[in-house]
């Protein structure tokens, strides 16, 4: 071998490495540019189909307002409309019912209470006036969970002060400065302080609890007043009364007055014609019962919010509006 061999291949190998670390960085330099690049096209197309969906969103965004305002405009024309039919629709009944004034006819008294219903009419209002000062469901509910919550307030308040004492006891046999000293002073000052906050609670709530039992106690009597006169039961007959009263109007092609007629016309729609009925017979139940004698107005002046009689011609006009549909 030739004694330069040696530092011929040392060159050979640094060339060959030269070599391949120039075509390294050359080939690193090109993949960084192609990322770069991929990169650079990646945020163009991102901002792209961002322009795109927000331009999506705004058009989609235009369409819904423009639905909801159509909608709104539909609604308000549906209620305009509807409106002006039964604006509509009442007056045909009061031409109605003066074209059959004119011709003789008069309207069935249905205000007026017949001498054999005086004696159950009397017990229904009566029944009715008692119902009227009954709590309602969730009156009740919050009285009776207020004097439960009570109850159990007092009965941890009388274990922290069972407690208390057992400590105090503890505290009072125990060495000075000792464990069981320590344990018990700060057992006592723990029980010592939730009986004082729990009485402090007692003693707030005290009124509160107070009104409550008094009107659970009246609420009581005032059931039982009502169950003695079978307010129910009394109802439920005034309501049957009624109910063929009005059945019997109709098979006679009887004229019914104005505060009928407007609300429900002088004849059910095919196929209603116990809805209508019950309807009528509710209607001129609660007219009775309170006395309404309006003569356009079925139902009267609105009662006061929250009364029981409030509850009453709601429900009674929910039917009105029930069968209206």
């Amino acid at each position: 071998m030739s004694p330069d061999a040696p530092g011929d291949l040392a060159r050979v190998a640094e060339s060959l490495r030269n070599e391949i670390q120039r075509k390294s960085n050359t080939l690193k330099r090109v993949l960084e540019e192609q990322i770069k690049e991929n990169a650079r096209t990646a945020d163009r197309r991102h901002r792209e189909l961002t322009q795109r969906c927000d331009q999506a969103d705004e058009r989609l965004a235009r369409t819904a307002e423009a639905q909801d305002e159509l909608g709104r405009r539909i609604d308000e024309e549906l209620g305009g409309a509807r409106r002006a039919i039964e604006r509509l629709t009442a007056d045909v009944r009061v031409f109605e019912g003066r074209l059959l004034r004119e011709q003789g006819v008069q309207p069935v008294d249905l205000d007026t209470v017949p001498d054999e219903w005086v004696r159950l009419v009397t017990q229904v209002r009566e029944a009715e006036q008692i119902r009227s000062g009954i709590l309602g469901e969730e009156a009740r509910a919050g009285h009776r969970r207020l004097l439960r919550e009570y109850a159990d307030l007092r009965e941890l308040t009388a274990q922290s002060r069972s407690c208390a004492f057992d400590a105090s006891r503890r505290l009072a046999a125990a060495r000075l400065g000792g464990r069981a000293f320590r344990q018990a002073a700060r057992s006592y000052r723990t029980h010592r302080a939730r009986f004082r906050e729990r009485d402090a609670l007692l003693r707030d709530q005290r009124t509160a609890v107070a009104v409550a039992e008094e009107e659970l106690e009246r609420d009581k009597q005032r059931r039982e007043a009502y169950r003695q006169r079978r307010g129910d039961d009394a109802v439920a007959d005034l309501t049957a009364h009624i109910r063929r009263r009005v059945k019997s109007a109709v098979e006679s092609h009887a004229f019914f007055p104005a505060w009928f007629s407007i609300e429900l016309a002088h004849r059910p729609a095919p196929g209603r014609s116990d809805e209508w009925v019950e309807a009528a017979a509710q209607l001129v139940l609660y007219r009775v019962t309170y006395q309404v004698t309006h003569g356009v107005q079925a139902l009267g002046d609105a009662p006061e919010d929250g009364s029981y009689r409030a509850e009453r011609y709601g429900t009674v006009r929910a039917a009105l509006r029930r069968l209206a549909e």
